[in-house]
């Protein structure tokens, strides 16, 4: 090796180590859990909520001294301020219990994230995927309908059938499975479990608090967002010869119904008789969204859900203040 090679391998070997060590200071930058702010630039790293940062929210000392907090008659509840993962208030949030349809959160997300690509492919449905019990679209044997409307009905109508569907179709049920527990690791949700996709298995678990944190998670994909706040609409199958009409099984979505609520936004229902009656909800005003996740109400009415959903999120609108 010549004195002009030596030179420029050193000068090499430099800048490769300089390069190294960039890269491994920007990577504990990202995860340091001394710098909460940055603990979500990268997905999969403190994803759970952070230590609480007010950015401004506050209980007004007059209310905060004075009001009770609010009167929710279900096991477990959790209300937070999504932007700043502040919890608003909390009730046996880390109690872990059935979650029922509240799964399909999950379902969708590894849908929309590890096959988001395949949104349009075409599935044919077949007798296993529709033998099911509980609600479902009334998808038919044969019918060939696409991922998105398949979405669109485990979302807005919570079928069954649609979640056993995807489930199928994207590998099979006990593979699609794994692939949700994997995303829940994955997104530091260590008290989750899932069995199946559509949360028919009372041994699928999970606390309010985890469901809060893939809640605010799940509402920063677009598509997730626009589908659970739809009331109703109309989905067909590929060649348009079979048509289901969904309407929202979130009560507070729909104008007709007493407990509605006009500043809700989504997002999920859920119910199974060893679950109760569940419901993740989230709504917005003068541009703060807030979201509460309500397990096993203390009634057992369909409406019951919605009524105690709707008071958690009118007593944090009313009883907190962003400045």
């Amino acid at each position: 090796m010549t004195p002009t090679q030596k030179v420029l391998w050193t000068i090499f070997g430099c800048l490769f180590l300089v390069f190294i060590g960039q890269l491994l200071i920007s990577s504990s930058y990202l995860v340091s859990a001394d710098n909460p702010q940055n603990s979500q630039k990268i997905a999969g790293e403190n994803i759970n909520l952070p230590e609480p940062v007010k950015e401004g929210l506050v209980r007004p000392p007059e209310k905060s001294s004075e009001a009770q907090d609010p009167q929710i008659y279900a096991k477990s509840v959790i209300l937070i301020d999504v932007q700043s993962a502040y919890v608003m208030y909390a009730k046996n949030a880390s109690d872990k219990i059935p979650m029922a349809s509240t799964t399909k959160i999950m379902t969708a997300i590894v849908i929309l994230e590890d096959f988001s690509d395949r949104l349009n492919d075409v599935v044919t449905i077949s007798y296993p995927m529709i033998a099911v019990e509980g609600s479902d679209i009334q998808l038919r044997v044969g019918e060939k309908i696409t991922v998105e409307n398949l979405l669109k009905g485990l979302l807005i109508m919570s079928g069954n059938d649609t979640a056993f569907a995807l489930a199928t179709y994207f590998g099979g049920k006990d593979v699609f499975v794994a692939k949700m527990n994997e995303k829940a690791v994955f997104l530091g949700l260590k008290n989750i479990q899932y069995n199946d996709p559509a949360g028919l298995d009372e041994e699928s678990s999970s606390t309010a608090h985890d469901l809060a944190v893939l809640a605010s998670y799940a509402m920063r994909n677009q598509k997730f967002s626009e589908i659970v706040r739809t009331r109703e609409t109309t989905i067909s199958s590929a060649d348009n010869a079979i048509t289901h009409d969904l309407k929202s099984s979130n009560r507070m979505l729909k104008a007709d119904e007493q407990y509605y609520y006009p500043n809700a936004i989504g997002i999920k229902t859920g119910f199974t008789n060893e679950a109760g009656h569940c419901l993740v909800s989230a709504a917005e005003k003068d541009g703060h969204m807030i979201l509460g996740v309500i397990l096993s109400t203390d009634e057992n009415t369909v409406q019951a859900s919605a009524k105690e959903s709707k008071k958690l999120l009118e007593w944090g609108f009313v009883n907190w203040t962003w400045e």
